[in-house]
Formats: structure tokens, C-alpha cells, sequence
């Protein structure tokens, strides 16, 4: 149990994922540089998903190229390494809609602000790399656009509707990958393979504790728990059912969201245990199902 009310990591001597939320000294911002050893992100094994997405990918990345480095050890990275790949990265990201989440994207991205094109090499994970790049950025743009709302309430002495808030949250974050939609199920499916799966729960996880956070949770029961399952289980099905969506500026995107939010308080206030929140989650089992048929090409639709 954690003794300050106030805290939002996870009760003690429990974990979710593998990792605790965002650091709170600095309001509850993310950031893709934190870790010790010298800002490098937390991945140590490489991988790309050569045989999901034949389109656009890079042969030389093959999907068990990760199990060979997996015992190497991972030098420590320097300040200035850890600038020049963000700086890639971030140069990276227009490429994306021609290469996809590839290292071909990273290549070209490099080579867009003059670096020679062997500096792929400091990518050895290849466009997973890159994926996550976007995902954290993302995260730590929402959670400047949470805390600057929650700062707008309190000087105007106005107290935070929480199911508004959440749902505005949720939208906001979804809206931040709609200029990749054409290749964000490749995306996910890269963050669904198992050597990714940790830190790709650690960055969802990352957004849902933000977002409770920001909206005035400071449960330090099991109830820290069952919301932030409750609300990634929404926000996983949202994001599935609004790559399918062609209504005009996602509209049925938001309606499905809103329905889902409805659905989980009227389970019991956004998950108050685990058996409420099970028709939540089998939202989501359906959306990852139904994202697996069109990915292999089994929908009959």
C-alpha cells in the first residue's frame, strides 16, 4: 500500500508491466530520455517484422536477428548519441508513408539532414526503433496537453469532470496517429511481437496513468489497477475500430469510444474489479482478432 495518497506509482511491492508510470517530478511528463544509462531508450533486443509486411520492408531485417544480440551486451550511450538518434528519428517520420515503420525510413531520414546513410547502424532494432520514437513523443505531447488543462481549470476554480476528461484525453492521443493511419496497423502489429511486447506495454501503460492521473485518481488500492486495464482495454478497441473507420473526421471513431466508456461505468465506475470489467476487455480480444484476419487477409469482407 502506498502511504502518500498522492502518489501515482502503483502500490508497493506490486508492479504493472514491468515498470512503474511516468516520473512525478516533473508534473507527470513523460519523456523518452529517462532512463540511467545515459538517456539510451529501454530496448535490448532487436527485431523487425519481415514476414507480416512483405510491403516495404527491408530484407536485411529479419525477425530473428533479435535472438542473436539478445546475450550481447549493450554499450552505454553517450548525451550526443542519444541527441543524433532522436534527431534521426524525428527526421525520420515523413518517410514513413513511403518506407513504412522500416529502417529504409530511417535511412532516408538520415540522409534528409545530411548524415551518410551507414548511420542505420545505430539502430540495430531497425523501424521498431522508430515506432516507439513516435509513441513516446506522442505520449509526452498529451501529457503537456493534460497538465496545461488541468492548470486552465484550477485558475478558472473549476473542477475536472473526470468521464469528459478522460474521453477528450483518449481522443486527443488517437488523433496524434491519424497522419500515419495508412501504416499504423503495421505499427502495431511490430508492437505485438514478443520481443516488443514489454515495451509497448510500458508505453501504453505510460498514457493510461497519465491520463488518470491528470483526471484527480489517487486510488491506492486495487482499484489503481482495474482502471488503467479498464481504460487501455478502451483505449486498444478505439484505436483498432478507428482504423477501419472511413466516417468523415472519424466520427464513428468517437461515437464507439464514448459507447465503450459508457459501457465500463456502467460496470462499476470504470472498472471497480476485475469480473466488471470483463466485457470491457473482450472488446478488445475481438478488435485484436478481427486486426489479425485483416492483417493475414482472412476477412471476407
Amino acid at each position: 500500500m502506498c502511504t502518500n495518497s498522492g502518489d501515482r506509482n502503483p502500490p508497493q511491492g506490486t508492479s504493472i508491466g514491468g515498470s512503474q508510470s511516468p516520473g512525478t517530478g516533473n508534473g507527470g511528463s513523460t519523456s523518452s530520455a529517462h532512463s540511467s544509462n545515459g538517456g539510451s531508450q529501454s530496448y535490448t533486443q532487436s527485431s523487425e517484422p519481415q514476414t507480416i509486411f512483405s510491403e516495404g520492408l527491408d530484407n536485411s531485417e529479419n525477425i530473428n536477428a533479435f535472438s542473436e544480440v539478445e546475450d550481447e551486451e549493450i554499450p552505454e550511450e553517450s548525451e550526443e548519441e542519444f541527441q543524433t538518434k532522436q534527431a534521426i528519428l524525428k527526421a525520420s517520420l515523413p518517410f514513413v508513408h513511403q518506407y513504412g515503420w522500416t529502417k529504409k525510413a530511417i535511412v532516408a531520414g538520415a540522409e534528409s539532414i545530411g548524415m551518410p546513410s551507414v548511420v542505420h547502424g545505430m539502430f540495430p532494432r531497425g523501424g521498431v526503433e522508430l515506432v516507439f520514437y513516435f509513441y513516446e513523443e506522442c505520449n509526452q505531447e498529451l501529457s503537456t496537453i493534460l497538465k496545461e488543462k488541468v492548470q486552465e481549470l484550477k485558475e478558472k476554480d473549476e473542477k475536472i469532470k473526470t468521464g469528459p476528461f478522460i474521453q477528450n484525453a483518449i481522443e486527443s492521443r488517437l488523433k496524434m496517429i491519424i497522419p500515419y493511419i495508412d501504416k499504423w496497423p503495421q505499427a502495431m502489429a511490430i508492437q505485438t511481437l514478443p520481443q516488443n511486447a514489454v515495451q509497448s506495454w510500458t508505453n501504453l501503460s505510460r498514457v493510461m496513468d497519465d491520463i488518470w492521473f491528470y483526471a484527480g485518481d489517487r486510488s491506492n488500492d486495487f482499484n489503481w489497477y482495474t482502471k488503467r486495464v479498464s481504460l487501455a482495454a478502451v483505449y486498444k478497441s478505439t484505436e483498432i475500430y478507428m482504423l477501419q473507420d472511413s466516417s468523415e473526421d472519424y466520427l464513428d471513431t468517437w461515437c464507439f469510444l464514448e459507447n465503450r466508456l459508457e459501457d465500463v461505468v456502467k460496470a462499476g465506475h470504470f472498472a471497480r474489479n476485475i469480473q466488471e470489467s470483463q466485457s470491457v476487455l473482450s472488446e478488445g480480444a475481438k478488435g485484436f482478432c478481427l486486426m489479425t484476419r485483416n492483417i493475414l487477409g482472412m476477412n471476407n469482407r
